[in-house]
């Protein structure tokens, strides 16, 4: 039920008092590849969301043949646009798309497996961040030289440590705009919706090792 109408349609959540204030802000959010969640400013917008569930789920369906879904579970749900559904990329422009860059998929990795595997939970600082990554992953440093030069058009060999730093930083930073983490200058933090690097890539999460081996 939903603004006391038994019925659920495309346009129910226009009848929301909210909608003026909150919708074109989660519209634009949604569109860009950001994940939605209830942290901080996102709150209202999560829990408009959650009032409107299913009216705003025909709307994106119907108008852009798009899923708009959800991970976790309450208080840690999150919710995005799923454009990876094989049968419909939809009608929402590549432009308004995040794509990260294969680089920051495997940073993402490498701090899935410090934080969630090591079990280094207290690791909050951007700067150990690097400084662990650089010494205790020294080994598949080539690899990630190798990444980093094809995204940017370089040779590996005049890449050295700065590029990984710089390129962590960068990473932090992109799951930032998309809603993965929070940063607070040399303080990061994962929010519930990184679980989404998690599920997209579950099959290369259970063989982290054989990835990371293949970087040597």
């Amino acid at each position: 039920m939903e603004n006391g109408s038994t019925e659920v349609s495309i346009d129910s959540f226009l009848n929301n008092s909210d909608t003026v204030e909150l919708f074109a802000k989660i519209d634009y959010k949604l569109k860009d590849g950001v994940h939605i969640q209830q942290q901080g400013k996102q709150t209202a917008l999560y829990n408009y969301i959650v009032e409107n569930e299913e009216s705003l789920k025909l709307y994106y369906k119907q108008l852009f043949k798009v899923e708009l879904s959800s991970g976790g579970e309450f208080p840690d749900k999150y919710y995005y646009l799923d454009f990876n559904d094989p049968n419909s990329r939809g009608n929402i422009v590549s432009d308004h798309r995040h794509y990260l860059k294969n680089e920051h998929i495997i940073i993402g990795f490498i701090i899935y497996e410090i934080i969630n595997i090591q079990k280094e939970v207290d690791l909050h600082s951007i700067s150990e961040l690097k400084k662990k990554i650089r010494i205790d992953y020294e080994d598949i440093k080539p690899g990630l030289y190798r990444l980093i030069a094809k995204s940017q058009n370089k040779s590996p060999g005049k890449l050295n440590d700065e590029a990984i730093d710089r390129e962590v930083k960068s990473a932090l930073t992109e799951f930032k705009k998309i809603g993965w983490v929070k940063i607070n200058d040399d303080e990061f933090e994962l929010l519930p919706a990184f679980d989404r690097l998690i599920k997209f890539y579950e099959n290369e999460i259970l063989n982290i090792d054989e990835i990371l081996k293949e970087l040597k």
